[in-house]
């Protein structure tokens, strides 16, 4: 298998029964290099002002999705984004394309990879040059990067950098399940899901990095698409969420049934649940917002959703 095919069998959405937009989970290792032009500068900036800040936020407990956002305080333009950078056409507003971390809040050793990572990929191959060179031909590179778009020997020379300064391993194999019972069988869990959440296309890591793809049937016969990303502490994952403007978004505190506290979000497009745990970072990227034409996803509806995940389990592993 070449080294395309390696990675489009590795991040591609297996097995959903959800049809998704190119809007939702980013893959940034995949379609990086027309999202990514914002300078050097501004991302070290970001990154100053980011760990400045984190330890003030962390005592306080004030994490929310502004501090997953890979930019800085709202002063300065994001930047990691997505979508046409180029001049827009004449009274064209583009709205804003924010990406978060899926790996952890503003702070983390894994929050602060990713923007690096990102500070180096900004500038890097931008004309995709180097990649056109590699085409669908071996790379040469070590397996060591096979779950990663690392197609020289500098990428990866500077992803061995970063993932050494923060003490990160590198995922080295994935593995496409079939149900939700083979997941619980992999992680040695219970049936965290819950009853709400069904049609589930899991994939794994080897750590137990897991990403999900599935609907939720919620009380009163709500149907909505989700998508779970559990990201294991220690490891690298290079999976990023577009989140359109993180501003548009109402977020609070719940405290869920299984007695995890978790960041929800509504927003006008999707809404977002958060859990900070003690050995992973979870995302929940629901695929309607507040307006959607079927009746919009409402506070309680999340809340209903967060209450019947058993977030304790995963707690565990």
């Amino acid at each position: 298998m070449n080294f395309k095919d390696q990675y489009r069998t590795a991040f591609s959405r297996v097995h959903t029964a959800v049809t998704v937009c190119e809007e939702d989970f980013e893959m940034r290792t995949k379609k990086r290099a027309h999202r990514m032009r914002k300078s050097v500068m501004v991302l070290a900036a970001a990154i100053c002002l980011l760990l400045a800040c984190s330890a003030t936020a962390l005592a306080m407990n004030l994490f929310g999705l502004k501090d997953l956002v890979l930019h800085g305080d709202g002063t300065v333009a994001p930047a990691v984004t997505t979508g046409n950078l180029g001049p827009a056409a004449s009274g064209e507003v583009t709205p804003p394309t924010e990406l978060i971390s899926l790996q952890g809040f503003a702070g983390s050793t894994e929050y602060k990879a990713e923007l690096e990572w990102g500070t180096f990929l900004a500038t890097y191959d931008q004309d995709g040059s180097l990649l056109a060179k590699v085409g669908n031909g071996p790379t040469g590179l070590s397996d060591r990067y096979s779950q990663y778009l690392v197609y020289t020997q500098e990428m990866a020379d500077k992803l061995d950098e970063i993932t050494a300064k923060y003490d990160l391993k590198l995922h080295s194999k994935l593995d496409i399940l079939n149900s939700k019972e083979e997941l619980y069988a992999r992680l040695g869990t219970g049936d965290f899901l819950g009853p709400y959440i069904t049609d589930c296309g899991p994939y794994i890591y080897e750590d137990g990095t897991f990403h999900i793809d599935g609907s939720a049937f919620l009380p009163g016969g709500k149907s909505i698409g989700l998508q779970i990303m559990n990201c294991v502490k220690g490891s690298f994952t290079d999976t990023l969420l577009n989140v359109g403007d993180a501003a548009n978004y109402t977020e609070w505190s719940y405290k869920t049934a299984s007695g995890v506290t978790v960041c929800l979000a509504t927003g006008p497009d999707k809404c977002l649940l958060f859990a900070d745990l003690d050995h992973s970072f979870v995302t929940f990227n629901i695929l309607e917002g507040t307006d959607s034409a079927s009746g919009g996803v409402t506070a309680d509806d999340l809340q209903t959703l967060a209450d019947s995940v058993d977030f304790s389990m995963l707690n565990g592993i």
